[in-house]
């Protein structure tokens, strides 16, 4: 059997990370006698007290003062040189999401582009593709599922790291990172049942479908009886959430086990598992139709369908499948040295088979010869769908180990980490089918084609898809990667400096199984990081950092010549501001002015290969390399509790994400990347009645608000501007016993929009008014 270098690094490094996994568990495998002194043990005979139930009217701070993400250490949030937002445990479930996407609106900075977990903005920059970088899972990459919404059954907190920060996370997009803080084993015994129920009101809904969304969680952790140190959580999800375009379902499915023993205090091994499914009918959303007589820019006009249109069959459906493995260990050596261990390990395969518009050449003049083809709709034309199916699959294996310790240098201190984190990922393409267009066969003579009229489509007109094996693709992908990183902390008197450095070695190989081709690609460089806090007074700081990012490009990202390899992807960021907590830490806020540039960026050229070319398959899309981009802004975040009752939490963001290079296209220069507003706000408030008959009960209200943002791109023959729009949310909570009731009313005012372009022909359509009750209950 034939063994590469990158098989054999894949297999060494993954040697090599279990093996000081086991080497650190084996080393604390004798108990410390000097620990906390035995439980006492509880028999069936112990008699049980319940706890008294009252109704409390205060409400969990939406502010966090303290984050281990940002420096990789637990620091102070007004000590880092950076932006860092976190929606915690109380924020979320205050928001009654059932996924996470019911969040990312609140946050400041960010843009939902796309409904699965990958698919929104940072500060103007995508983190669309076919890789996740910019998502971690406890610090770590990997996703189980990929193209649906996650579950937010298992999210302790999100935290939202603004800009490129690569020395301590390695590749990524320079937007900035989302970590998913997932829950924990408890040491008190503790369960919680969640359910949840809604419904569409909306313009165009229709009650007689019976479309209702459900959702059931049930939280149970606590110690494991008769082993002492040991503590277990398990998690199950189920739901049923279709959103409101007619036909729509979608069902999920996860389980989320975990165990942690804790030798001490200070040392502890946790084990977390996942499986999740989903399952949905696949749709494409709607489609810009050309009014005017270009696509492209300011005179650019066009009009869609009623937003209740579906271009797709109720045969196209989509899934995902995903389990994953991770550990983390701690422990403490001697007096001085923090040692961590963490890996993570995920399987994960979807599939999409469906009649698509979302490729380009697919619309069609119903009167003339069918073979022509048009770049972009207009009203006179029809939509030609395209048979495809589409089957991924993606391996993560991921592995990070620090060391830090606090020690003085007069009166200076000073927490180094070191650091070591690398691992392997395999990604398969594999296109069962891209192609044929439809209709297979057409007769002028019969004036009846098969291809959809744009606002009247007929679906359902062909009963089977065409046989697979037109346009097939088999290319799989392997990421082998390695780093190295050291961080100080310094502190002296009222100043914080931080300091960080990291070296990433990785080598892509791409294997092309149909023609029996490999090409590969290395990346060897250097990020660098560094900020400085000072605090004006007790409760103002001022900041200023410096921070780079680096990403290699996918392989299957061909030139014309149908050559792969291009150089990666960097960024960089400049950010200043203030960041203010007050005594009390009932008032906080930051502002931030910032810059990023990123470079080497990759861009789709709007053309396909109509032959085999170079390594290129038939019907691969024909990238070129683009210039530069940049995003400069301004953010700004308050939280305010002025009462123990009462919360508050907003924010705002202008920036300007646009082209400011490109040696091939420079009438692109100057224009603003897809996706990316130019202003965008939110705010959220709840308030607890705290006497009298109203007692036990809450409200809460928000608003979002996205401006004109533009979809297609820049650098090709469509590129349209996307109306702003705004939304308002609202929620009733009632607290009765042990009970806590909400309803709430997501897009109260029932405003119609189109939330986000997926591509030059997909629009993404914003979700109808939805009222949706839950009940939960702690015992």
């Amino acid at each position: 059997m034939k063994i590469t270098v990158a098989t054999a690094a894949r297999r060494a490094g993954l040697a090599l990370t279990w093996a000081c996994s086991a080497t650190l568990i084996l080393a604390q495998a004798v108990p410390d006698k000097t620990t906390e002194p035995e439980e006492e043990v509880i028999t069936t005979r112990d008699v049980v007290k319940l706890e008294d139930i009252t109704v409390a009217t205060t409400i969990e701070s939406y502010h966090q003062s303290t984050s281990s993400m940002a420096a990789k250490l637990p620091m102070e949030i007004k000590e880092i040189p950076i932006s860092l937002q976190i929606m915690n445990a109380s924020a979320i479930m205050d928001r009654n999401a059932v996924t996470l996407v019911d969040v990312f609106g609140y946050v400041v900075g960010a843009n939902q582009s796309q409904g699965n977990i990958n698919g929104f903005t940072f500060r103007g920059f995508p983190n669309t593709g076919s890789y996740t970088q910019n998502i971690q899972f406890d610090g770590l990459m990997g996703p189980t599922l990929k193209k649906a919404a996650t579950s937010a059954a298992n999210v302790d907190s999100m935290e939202f790291l603004k800009g490129p920060n690569g020395v301590l996370y390695g590749q990524m997009n320079p937007g900035g990172l989302l970590n998913i803080v997932t829950k924990s084993p408890k040491e008190k015994r503790e369960s919680n049942v969640r359910v949840t129920a809604g419904f569409y009101a909306g313009e165009f809904t229709d009650f007689g479908d019976g479309k209702v969304t459900k959702s059931i969680s049930l939280d149970n952790t606590g110690p494991v009886p008769g082993v002492k140190g040991l503590y277990y959580r398990i998690i199950v999800d189920a739901s049923s959430a279709p959103n409101s375009r007619p036909g729509n379902w979608s069902h999920a499915y996860s389980i989320y086990p975990s165990l942690t023993y804790k030798w001490s205090p200070e040392t502890s091994f946790t084990v977390k598992m996942e499986a999740s499914k989903d399952n949905r009918r696949q749709d494409d959303g709607v489609m810009p139709i050309f009014t005017s007589t270009t696509a492209y820019g300011e005179s650019a006009t066009f009009v869609t369908a009623p937003l209740n249109t579906v271009y797709n069959d109720n045969k196209d459906t989509a899934w995902d499948r995903g389990q994953a493995f991770a550990t983390f260990f701690r422990t403490k050596l001697g007096s001085d040295w923090h040692v961590r261990f963490q890996s993570r390990s995920v399987w994960h395969v979807d599939q999409v088979r469906e009649l698509t518009f979302n490729n380009a050449n697919t619309w069609k003049n119903p009167t003339g010869s069918y073979a022509t083809r048009y770049s972009y709709a207009t009203p006179s034309l029809v939509v030609a769908r395209q048979y495809n199916n589409v089957k991924n699959g993606h391996r993560y294996n991921f592995a990070d180990l620090n060391v830090f310790r606090d020690f003085k240098t007069g009166d200076v201190k000073h927490t180094v980490i070191v650091g070591v984190g690398g691992g392997y990922e395999e990604f398969y393409n594999k296109r069962l089918a891209f192609g044929p267009n439809q209709p297979t066969s057409w007769s002028p003579a019969t004036n009846i084609p098969l291809a959809l009229n744009l606002f009247n489509p007929i679906l359902n007109q062909v009963e089977a898809y065409p046989a697979d094996g037109t346009g097939a693709t088999n290319q799989q992908t392997n990421q082998v990667a390695l780093g190295q990183y050291i961080s100080d902390q310094i502190k002296y008197g009222k100043l914080n400096l931080s300091l960080g450095l990291r070296h990433d070695h990785q080598t892509v190989e791409v294997t092309d199984w149909i023609r029996g081709t490999t090409g590969n690609t290395m990346l060897d460089v250097y990020t660098k990081q560094a900020g400085a806090v000072y605090a004006l007074t007790s409760t103002l700081s001022t900041y200023g950092s410096f921070s780079q990012s680096i990403k290699p490009q996918t392989n299957i990202a061909y030139d014309i010549n149908g050559k792969t390899g291009f150089p990666p992807e960097s960024g960089e960021q400049l950010e200043a501001g203030f960041k203010f907590e007050a005594e009390e830490r009932n008032l906080n806020a930051s502002i931030a002015v910032y810059e990023i540039t990123r470079t080497n960026v990759v861009v789709p050229t709007g053309q396909n290969f109509a032959a085999p070319t170079g390594e290129a398959p038939l019907g691969a899309a024909i990238s070129r390399l683009d210039g530069e981009q940049k995003s400069t802004g301004v953010e700004l975040e308050v939280q305010w509790q002025p009462a123990p009752n009462w919360q508050m939490q907003g924010g705002l963001a202008n920036s300007k994400a646009r082209i400011t290079k490109s040696e091939r296209n420079p009438t692109s220069i100057g224009k603003d990347l897809i996706n990316a507003p130019r202003l965008t706000a939110n705010f959220w408030t709840r308030y607890n009645f705290t006497s009298g008959a109203l007692k036990g009960l809450g409200v809460g209200t928000g608003i979002i608000y996205v401006d004109d943002a533009w979809g297609g791109d820049p650098t090709s023959a469509v590129y349209f501007k996307m109306k702003s729009w705004s939304r308002v949310d609202a929620s009733l909570y009632y607290k009765w016993k042990r009970y806590d009731l909400a309803v709430s009313i997501q897009n109260r005012l029932d405003k119609r929009y189109i939330a986000s372009a997926f591509s030059a022909q997909v629009l993404n359509v914003g979700e109808q008014r939805k009222i949706t009750f839950s009940a939960g209950t702690k015992f």
